[in-house]
């Protein structure tokens, strides 16, 4: 009867009846309905009702437990409720879980993946597109952060007297408690039973457990059910029984290469037996949502990819496809190519393509195809080396710059004064006009001449030689001063005046050890290493913890990279050298003056790898030509 009452006079309030006061819940005294009795009779409402309703469970035994269900056997939580539910293969992410059948497709999604296939829209306060968690009087959305921020409440907060949202609440608590909003609740703070540390309570202490703190409830060190081992992992995660996250791990990763046909793809073998060896699996489930690489490897089981270098190019080059197509080339799914030659011909394309002119665009095009990649120097793995890489590609585009500016100014080729060429040549000193003297050998811009070549000037070497030694001296024989990796690099650039470039490629096969020496190829002669600097390069390389780049890497480089099977790059080794205070260019030029000046040129240009032509010229700048000596005293 007093749930009847109740409910008329809710639905007279709602049409406006005056006079009537909203009954207010026994335990909270909020204006609720009250659907709901307590023990003594009370109304009170159904959130008091759901926090109010706890027993022991009869599955797992625990106390004072929220009730989800009440079984013939007795009440049972929620937890062990969830448990009895039945599981079956998520339509997003192929794993067991508790599914929720969509309305558009009719499919079973788990809680996670149904949340990130929700709806999205514009927030009317933010703007931005993001889950729909509530709407204005007009129907514009708002997303949960502007929500949550636009709520208003009678309510006032025991610390600061705000008036707001509550988001713990004394009512019905026992424990000294108080009305706390959002900005004044602090989580407490107990010590964990297990690490001794004091961080909050994720498992409230019971008559046989201790209070334990989120990284110890999450991550135990269980005995694992499927595979037998003592390692960390879950506790409940394979059919209420334990699960190390190692098994876990591969029945994920199993279930995302699965393709249409039930099995895995002899191609993707090799990728399946890296991900699986991961040393941190529990890295690899944490991110696993959040990795592009991950789905994108998803989508080549599932057929929805193509599985070559083609499909890869077209999509845009960010680094979760780089770092991909390197795990596959790795693992012998692709073919091994040069990445800095295709990357390059795909530049050479995109910035020919966007020519709309026919004649300007087939005059780009040999320009690019024949004068600019097809003499692009390879080092000695055969490959284009990145430096290299990048001035041809500044060459395409300087000669894409000089085009549009003809376009511009309404001249072309044939009738280009040159004034218009003195301007565009003035305008950016630093331009490579190599673009220009082909133009030129082309018998184009017959009414010009080509530009005053400029002077060039010294090498820049502001570095003191004494300073410069010092800190080679510093990295030699103090560990702490940086890394293995970064010290040999940087010794190899200080004291031999190698190039970022050429110190990325080095390999195993560059060292040889003869009589308990150490040598390495810089050159046609191998240079003998002094020590410690021979015990910092033959403790190279140095294993990275790159997820299953570091069990693809390959071996043979020095200096390995964060991709499975490649070197570093040298920007990055660059920047290394930079956070040490070397300036890669002025470093070597001062090494360079250093050798030219004690040593002869056919000597120190064989040992670091330069021409003998090369070696010669800096012997002069360094005033140790005795040819020039001695005409200088005729």
């Amino acid at each position: 009867m007093r749930k009847v009452v109740g409910e008329f006079i809710y639905a007279a309030l709602n049409v406006g009846v005056g006079g009537l006061v909203s009954p207010a819940c026994a335990l909270c005294s909020r204006p609720r309905p009250l659907f709901h009795s307590y023990d003594d009779g009370q109304r009170i409402c159904t959130s008091c009702y759901s926090r109010s309703r706890v027993a022991t469970c009869i599955v797992c035994e625990r106390q004072d437990q929220r009730i989800m269900a009440v079984t013939d056997a007795g009440p049972v939580c929620g937890r062990c409720h969830q448990k009895t539910r039945p599981r079956e293969a998520c339509a997003e992410c192929g794993r067991n879980r508790v599914l929720t059948h969509a309305r558009d497709d009719g499919r079973g999604y788990c809680r996670g993946c149904r949340a990130r296939r929700a709806t999205t829209e514009p927030c009317t306060r933010c703007g931005l597109d993001r889950r729909v968690n509530a709407r204005t009087e007009d129907g514009q959305a708002l997303c949960p952060s502007c929500y949550s921020r636009t709520r208003t409440s009678e309510d006032q907060c025991d610390e600061c007297g705000t008036i707001g949202p509550l988001v713990a609440r004394a009512d019905g608590r026992r424990d000294g408690s108080r009305d706390l909003c959002v900005r004044c609740y602090r989580h407490p703070r107990r010590q964990c039973g297990i690490c001794g540390r004091d961080k909050r309570i994720a498992l409230r202490a019971t008559a046989t457990s201790p209070d334990i703190c989120p990284t110890c409830y999450q991550a135990p060190v269980i005995d694992c059910s499927l595979c037998g081992q003592q390692a960390l992992g879950r506790r409940t995660t394979n059919q209420g029984q334990p699960r190390c996250f190692a098994c876990q791990a591969a029945q994920q990763i199993d279930a995302a290469l699965t393709g249409p046909d039930g099995s895995i793809r002899p191609e993707l073998a090799g990728v399946r037996d890296a991900l699986t060896g991961l040393e941190r699996p529990r890295s690899l489930l944490t991110n696993w949502h959040d990795l592009a690489s991950l789905r994108l490897l998803s989508d080549i089981a599932a057929g929805r990819l193509e599985l070559s270098h083609e499909a890869l190019d077209a999509l845009p080059q960010a680094f979760s496809v780089t770092y991909l197509r390197a795990l596959l080339v790795a693992a012998g799914a692709l073919p091994a190519r040069d990445e800095n030659i295709a990357r390059l011909h795909r530049h050479a394309a995109q910035v020919v393509a966007d020519i709309a002119d026919p004649e300007m665009r087939g005059v780009l095009t040999r320009y690019a195809r024949w004068h600019v990649v097809g003499r692009a120097k390879t080092d000695r793995h055969d490959q284009i080396a990145p430096g290299v890489a990048a001035r041809c590609r500044a060459d395409i585009d300087t000669a894409r710059g000089f085009i549009d500016y003809l376009a511009t100014v309404g001249q072309d080729l044939d009738d280009c004064p040159q004034a218009i060429l003195d301007a565009w040549t003035t305008a950016d000193r630093s331009r490579r006009l190599g673009c220009i003297r082909w133009l030129k050998r082309g018998g184009y811009l017959p009414l010009t001449r080509l530009p005053e070549p400029v002077s060039r000037k010294d090498p820049a070497h502001e570095i003191d030689p004494t300073a410069q030694l010092a800190l080679a001296r510093t990295l030699l024989h103090e560990p702490d001063s940086a890394s293995i990796e970064d010290r040999a690099a940087a010794c190899l650039l200080l004291l031999y005046a190698q190039p970022a470039a050429k110190i990325v490629t080095l390999t195993t096969d560059d060292l040889e050890v003869r009589d308990g020496d150490t040598y390495l190829a810089l050159g046609d002669e191998p240079v003998l290493l002094i020590p410690p600097l021979d015990a910092l390069v033959t403790a190279l390389p140095i294993a990275k913890p790159f997820g299953a780049a570091s069990i693809l890497a390959d071996s043979r480089w020095l200096f390995a990279g964060k991709n499975a099977g490649t070197h570093l790059h040298p920007a990055s080794l660059m920047r290394r050298m930079h956070q040490l205070g070397i300036h890669a260019r002025a470093s070597r030029n001062t090494a360079l003056l250093h050798l030219a000046s004690t040593t002869p040129p056919a000597v120190f240009a064989s040992l670091i790898g330069l021409s003998i032509g090369t070696a010669t010229r800096w012997a002069a700048l360094a005033g140790a030509s005795w040819n020039n000596y001695a005409a200088l005293h005729r």
